[in-house]
């Protein structure tokens, strides 16, 4: 992770939603807010958001203060933090919807003991970029290419056509390769989400729009 973001708010993220068209629904796939490292074997389950990342995380949802529609999370501690601090900074009094397509396992993971074997043959970056990049399934994991347009198509169904941000707090390994998949560029994943950075999807009259970083376009 770049030690520049480590306590802010990432600022491509904020430039793109300050640029989000306020007529259609949309989905904010984003990364939890700040944790503790792991330690060398450790999957961190039980890991919470520490208190910069509370901070920032509220500070991100005070700036979304009256678009803010909805809140979906992982189960996992740091997930379902992140979109409490959220909630807490918009002044709202959202239900946080759970959704294991978000994690604990993913909708990447279909058995999740046979799938860890794969963080442990070839590390968090290697299935990231797996993940991002080949045609094929690892053992206990799914299609990607099929999981992801299976997440694409459960937000845009969650937001029911309601106006407004609807935010998906998700991991690092969800993230990064469902946007390199959408955006057919599979370098991007190799730079790795940083934390509280998120992606942007709205379905308009051209297409399913994606914003993430410096990139902006219509995939479908």
């Amino acid at each position: 992770m770049s030690e520049m973001h480590a306590y802010e708010i990432p600022p491509t993220l904020l430039r793109n939603i300050k640029q989000l068209p306020e007529e259609y629904p949309v989905a904010l796939l984003l990364r939890h807010s700040i944790r503790e490292e792991f330690g060398a074997g450790d999957i961190g389950n039980d890991f919470p958001i520490t208190e910069d990342g509370k901070n920032i995380a509220f500070e991100l949802g005070r700036f979304l203060s009256g678009r803010l529609r909805s809140l979906h999370s992982s189960p996992l501690l740091r997930c379902v933090q992140t979109a409490q601090a959220l909630r807490e900074g918009g002044g709202y009094h959202l239900d946080i919807s759970e959704h294991r397509f978000l994690g604990d396992p993913g909708v990447f993971v279909l058995d999740g003991a046979l799938a860890w074997s794969n963080w442990e043959a070839i590390g968090n970056e290697g299935v990231m970029r797996h993940l991002a990049s080949e045609n094929y399934a690892l053992p206990g994991m799914a299609d990607p290419e099929r999981a992801a347009q299976e997440l694409l198509r459960y937000m845009l169904l969650v937001m029911d056509g309601s106006p407004g941000v609807h935010v998906f707090v998700t991991h690092d390994t969800i993230l990064g390769p469902v946007v390199a998949r959408l955006l057919k560029q599979t370098h991007e994943v190799a730079k790795g989400p940083l934390f509280l950075e998120g992606a942007l999807f709205w379905r308009s009259h051209v297409g399913v729009n994606v914003a993430y970083r410096d990139e902006s376009l219509t995939v479908l």
